[in-house]
């Protein structure tokens, strides 16, 4: 009998070491970096962690928490038309609140309580900049606890918004603020209002 257990711990064992897998860390440049300088990374608060899985290996990508970037005349242009604004915004930010769809961090079955649904929120964002304003989701699960029959949420049809900023499903939701330029500055993961006012100024700040 103990040898028929034996047998049996050795083939449980040959089978889990199988199945282990392999993980690779990249930076965000998609550059392989050792597991001390990820962790490094992802307790730092200027990066956001992301782990993507397949047969054989787990892969754990470093991503900037708050990148800045450029959209060029005629991305800027295709991001007008896909939002419905007029072609010349002048000092007019555009702001884009942006759900990605259920996920562990905002799969709560009650009404959010989330800060950027207070009343001083847009107020105090008009008295930054005037702003052009989107509430945009890629998936509508869990939505109707973030007042979606209140707030006007449109749906990413043509995946642009999400090609052009969000490329990743980061945990959440994200925001990104573009200048009349095509100049931007988003958030991956979460956040509150006091982080679109913020972002909001650095941005008036870019000549």
């Amino acid at each position: 009998k103990m040898k028929y257990i034996l047998i049996l711990f050795l083939i449980i064992s040959c089978k889990l070491f199988s199945q282990e897998k392999k993980v690779v860390y990249l930076n965000e440049n998609y550059q392989e970096i050792d597991k001390s300088e990820f962790i490094k990374g992802e307790s730092s608060r200027e990066y956001l962690d992301l782990y993507f899985e397949n047969d054989s290996l787990i892969q754990g990508l470093l991503v900037r928490r708050r990148p800045i970037g450029k959209l060029n005349e005629n991305q800027l242009n295709e991001l007008k038309r896909n939002l419905s604004i007029p072609k010349e915004i002048n000092d007019e930010l555009i702001v884009i609140i942006y759900y990605p769809g259920k996920d562990r961090c905002n799969g709560m079955e009650r009404n959010s309580t989330w800060n950027i649904f207070d009343r001083d929120y847009l107020k105090k964002l008009k008295k930054i900049s005037d702003v052009n304003h989107h509430w945009i989701y890629k998936d509508d699960e869990n939505l109707k606890y973030y007042y979606q029959d209140k707030i006007g949420w449109k749906k990413d049809n043509n995946q642009l918004i999400e090609n052009f900023f969000f490329k990743y499903h980061y945990p959440c939701f994200s925001c990104v603020v573009i200048d009349s330029k095509g100049n931007f500055i988003a958030n991956y993961g979460e956040f509150g209002k006091q982080t679109v006012w913020e972002i909001s100024k650095e941005l008036k700040k870019i000549k």
